[in-house]
């Protein structure tokens, strides 16, 4: 079975090149007048519609950021998930089925555009409010490894310095058999428990 990967930027439903029209509408006209100019000043030659879709395309690669290791973020100080880790440590593979829940995670992510003297910094908020339904959690050796089963629901809302943008409906998603985490979480915070 091939892997499956899936990023925040997908659950958006953005485009790999960038959502340009979408994220022009949250900034004010006059303060996209105002970087217009400055950029032309400093740019000379270079036409702003190709620094709009560097800028897009950049925020849409920031968003290429694996869901599952927000959710496995979220789930470190559950108390089942940490008695699973010490259960594990054993050597034994424990196996933790989660009730339906909500995870709800924040991302500031920004651009940054700098050319000679000129900087500007460019501020999204991205929140997403996911449903899990069916999930089971892979741990071993004192580790969340891995997630298998289950679906995944909810919103996710978009804005840019400030303002609401939009928000998107996520419509269910069948996660894969089984999602390997390419970092391990360790549940339970810092407990002291040598992790290798």
């Amino acid at each position: 079975m091939a892997d499956t990967t899936l990023s925040v930027r997908q659950l958006l439903g953005l485009p790999a090149n960038g959502a340009d029209a979408e994220l022009r509408a949250g900034i004010p006209e006059k303060e996209l007048d105002s970087l217009r100019a400055q950029v032309r000043k400093v740019l000379k030659g270079t036409p702003f519609s190709g620094l709009e879709s560097a800028v897009c395309e950049k925020f849409s690669n920031i968003l290429e950021i694996d869901p599952v290791k927000l959710l496995a973020g979220a789930w470190e100080q559950y108390s089942l998930l940490s008695e699973a880790a010490k259960q594990s440590r054993s050597g034994e593979t424990v196996l933790v089925p989660l009730a339906e829940h909500t995870v709800v995670s924040k991302l500031s992510p920004f651009v940054e555009i700098q050319a000679a003297a000129f900087v500007k910094k460019i501020d999204f908020d991205v929140t997403l409010s996911l449903k899990l339904k069916g999930l089971v959690v892979n741990v071993e050796s004192g580790e969340i490894r891995a997630i298998e089963a289950g679906t995944c629901e909810g919103s996710a809302k978009l804005g840019v310095i400030g303002m609401s943008l939009s928000e998107y409906k996520i419509k269910p998603i069948p996660l894969p058999g089984k999602l390997k985490l390419r970092i391990p979480i360790h549940p339970g915070g810092s407990d002291g428990g040598g992790h290798a």
